[in-house]
């Protein structure tokens, strides 16, 4: 779960960065092209909490 939430993040901040650089998205986020910056900061924020989530039930056990 931590692994997914990490990739998933990477993946929403990684089309920001790369839809504010020169306006284009990478591979599996060029479904959001009309939605960004906002699908990139949503999908990046949901990472971080799949993230955030794996390492919290990682440390309750």
């Amino acid at each position: 779960m931590r692994v997914l939430g990490v990739v998933v993040a990477v993946l929403g901040f990684g089309s920001l960065i790369a839809f504010n650089g020169d306006n284009d998205n990478v591979g599996p986020m060029s479904w959001a092209s009309g939605h960004q910056p906002v699908a990139g900061i949503a999908v990046g924020l949901l990472g971080l909490v799949v993230a955030g989530l794996g390492f919290a039930s990682r440390s309750r056990r």
